[in-house]
């Protein structure tokens, strides 16, 4: 009896302590198996075998135009397959059109946004803000092969405002107003009266703008090819200088005889709207726009700021579809397309294949909800439109609001296989258990 109770104790042991090293593994949640690397081909070409284990296999409808293309082709409506699936380094996405009747790539794109954290936004700022921090964007020029390129070669006109009150220091004067009043004539302007300053009058304004605030979402550096100030101003005497100093781009200020640099504004006593070009080679290497504004005159005097903005001239959006700013957070990735038969239906269409490093998604978790939109276009396209999409609305691509996205919990992960050190950490453990309850077992007998 005493025999088994010894066998009995060790067999307990040895069970606990693989319980408590994790030999046990809990399997993930009821599901099927996740997709293994090897076992989807990034190819355009969607097999049974390989899909069968995605996470989702999700249907959808397009109601799309049914008129012939130039090739005399016609797509139809009907049903359409989204596949998700991940491993432990890719999440894949697979498109699989039935409606798409056609296999010319001419003017072809296609496009995944997700929201892998569960971000809330509602418009472009807030999106673009997100980009690459919960939010991601992924843009295929299927014609070229390339990523979208989200610029044109003609450059467009973007007008820009101070956005807070540390963008500029009185150094002298007396200032009345914030940001606000520089945006609008019909606002209220921004007041500075002058200060004594040895023998003379004066007031100097100093601006420190980091131009990448108001893109944050784009290298905005490289496609500015120009850059204009507008102010509008006057005073209540006619004063004897009044100039605008651009800051050289080592972030000094230069002497006032540097004509280069600094250039005469209005002296007088009626409103004068200026526009002033800036080179873009003054800025700084942190793309730091400075610049002042001073006044003086040998009675005390006051200026009235009525407008002061700022005009960008950047290489213009290369929209695709309705997404007016087609830029894409994610890199590096695989995609592949297709055109035949497939699982679902046997009559030639388009599909893609899309594989996603996880490395890519900031903050994705693989067990949690991912948010996704696709869309594209080739030949198909909802009537009306050049573009068709998938998600809770099907009347414009909803990519910057994140409550029209399509919701999906992700399968999770198991834990991985114990490394080789643990596993004889854990014979060692047993090991001593054993010889503990052995030695106890046996002064008992």
């Amino acid at each position: 009896m005493r025999s088994k109770n010894l066998k009995l104790s060790l067999n307990i042991s040895i069970i606990i302590t693989l319980v408590v090293f994790g030999v046990f593994i809990i399997p993930r949640s009821v599901g099927t198996p996740l997709p293994k690397t090897s076992s989807i081909g990034i190819d355009g070409i969607i097999t049974e075998d390989e899909w069968s284990n995605a996470d989702w296999n999700i249907s959808f409808y397009l109601d799309i135009n049914n008129t012939a293309d130039w090739n005399g082709k016609i797509n139809v409506d009907g049903n359409n397959t989204m596949y998700l699936g991940q491993d432990r380094s890719n999440l894949y996405i697979a498109l699989d059109l039935w409606c798409d009747r056609s296999d010319n790539s001419t003017g072809e794109w296609v496009g995944v946004w997700l929201n892998t954290i569960n971000r809330t936004f509602d418009d472009l700022t807030a999106w673009m803000g997100y980009l690459n921090d919960g939010a991601e964007s992924l843009i295929h020029n299927v014609e070229t092969d390339q990523p979208w390129d989200p610029f044109k070669d003609y450059d467009t006109g973007h007008t820009q405002y101070l956005e807070d009150d540390n963008a500029y220091t009185s150094i002298y004067g007396e200032t009345e107003g914030t940001w606000s009043n520089f945006q609008y004539f019909w606002r209220d302007d921004f007041n500075i009266t002058s200060e004594l300053v040895s023998s003379d009058h004066l007031y100097r304004l100093d601006f420190s703008i980091d131009i990448d605030d108001w893109w944050p979402y784009f290298e905005v550096y490289d496609v500015i090819q120009g850059m204009e100030v507008d102010i509008r101003t006057k005073s209540n005497i006619t004063i004897d200088n009044h100039d605008i100093i651009f800051w050289y781009n080592d972030g000094s200020m230069p002497p006032m005889t540097d004509s280069d640099q600094v250039k005469p504004l209005n002296k007088g006593t009626s409103y004068q709207t200026e526009g002033i070009t800036y080179g873009m080679g003054n800025l700084t290497t942190d793309h730091q726009f400075k610049f002042s504004l001073i006044g003086n005159h040998t009675d005390p005097f006051t200026i009235n700021l009525d407008v002061l903005t700022f005009a960008f001239f950047l290489n213009a959006s290369n929209s695709v579809g309705l997404v007016f700013w087609p830029l894409s957070s994610i890199k590096n990735y695989q995609i592949e397309w297709g055109f035949g038969p497939s699982p679902g239906n046997t009559t030639d269409h388009r599909m893609f294949e899309i594989s996603i490093p996880k490395s890519e998604l900031e903050r994705y978790k693989s067990n949690t909800e991912l948010g996704i939109v696709v869309g594209g276009y080739g030949t198909m396209a909802i009537v009306g439109t050049n573009w068709w999409v998938f998600s809770k609305v099907n009347y414009y691509v909803p990519y910057m609001d994140s409550s029209q996205y399509n919701y999906y919990k992700m399968i999770g992960i198991p834990s991985k296989a114990i490394p080789g050190f643990n596993i004889l950490l854990i014979l060692a453990t047993i090991g001593l258990i054993s010889i503990v309850i052995f030695r106890k077992e046996s002064k008992k007998l």
